[in-house]
């Protein structure tokens, strides 16, 4: 899946709840007053994207970056950043470089002549993700309203340090969220762990991500809160990619693949009716497939 593709509604959603939330959760001496356009315009540069960009009280920006890597290209990078930011409107910039566990100790200070550019380094390491989990899974059990900074906690959770793999912690995260009795609480859960997945996640992960949230709750209200548009253009854009690599089974084959994906087992004369549709037909049904609620619904097509 193509996260950047299918996340617009999602990243909003996402970034509203940070903003509420991350300054408290960090030590931010500050207020956010809205979040600012993350996209730099006229720049050069492979990645022209910041993570999150806010504007706060007294004027400024402030700009949050997650890291798993610790390259001096990327500090560089966020130099370029802020400097375009500050070119732009003239605005201070305060730059917050989150670290997952992995990272220590990095250079935070580029001395560019003229130039003397400085980040905040916060590192994940210093946080023991297993003891967070636990608490929140205790707390959730028992039914507990988690806090802002909860909920910021169990989305950081595989960002932090622990025993297991950064795959397995954010799967467990995921299948804890789906354990929140609140569905507000759970649908913010998800919204960031989806914002921030492609930062910290490996192709391997992803993929078994798709699967977990597929067949929890949440995954039903991300898709009907923000992501069915996205999500049908995936379907479109996969069905357009199989023939393009000269897949035999065609347009058909993957959207039956599709639907058995979604309702586990598709009757025989079903598929046998879905062969012999004119495309413009299956095309029609990979984009209502997310409307679909019963195998029978179907019928209406055929």
């Amino acid at each position: 899946m193509d996260y950047n593709k299918v996340e617009d509604a999602v990243l909003k959603k996402a970034m509203e709840f940070f903003k509420d939330n991350a300054v408290k959760f960090f030590g931010i001496d500050t207020k956010i007053i809205a979040p600012a356009e993350t996209e730099i315009k006229n720049i050069d540069i492979k990645t022209n994207y910041t993570d999150y960009l806010f504007y706060t009280e007294d004027g400024s920006y402030l700009h949050f970056e997650f890291q798993t890597t610790n390259k001096r290209e990327d500090l560089k990078r966020f130099l370029y950043y802020d400097a375009s930011l500050f070119y732009k409107e003239k605005r201070k910039v305060r730059t917050l470089v989150i670290y997952s566990a992995e990272i220590e100790d990095v250079e935070t200070y580029i001395d560019a002549g003229t130039i003397k550019y400085n980040i905040q380094a916060f590192y994940m390491k210093s946080l023991n993700g297993d003891e967070k989990l636990e608490y929140l899974r205790e707390k959730i059990s028992k039914g507990g309203k988690l806090t802002g900074e909860d909920i910021l906690t169990l989305t950081f959770i595989p960002l932090m340090n622990g025993r297991d793999s950064r795959s397995k912690r954010t799967l467990e995260s995921i299948e804890l969220a789906d354990k929140i009795p609140e569905s507000n609480e759970k649908l913010q859960c998800l919204t960031l762990l989806y914002a921030l997945f492609d930062k910290f996640g490996d192709e391997i992960s992803k993929e078994k991500f798709k699967e977990v949230v597929s067949m929890t709750e949440i995954g039903k209200m991300i898709r009907d809160e923000a992501i069915k548009e996205g999500m049908e253009q995936w379907i479109k854009e996969g069905i357009k990619e199989g023939i393009k690599e000269g897949k035999a089974e065609g347009k058909a084959e993957i959207l039956i693949k599709q639907l058995i994906k979604k309702f586990k087992s598709i009757p025989h004369g079903y598929i046998e009716k879905i062969k012999k549709m004119p495309e413009e037909t299956i095309d029609v049904i990979a984009t209502d497939i997310f409307e679909l609620e019963n195998i029978n619904d179907l019928e209406k097509y055929f």
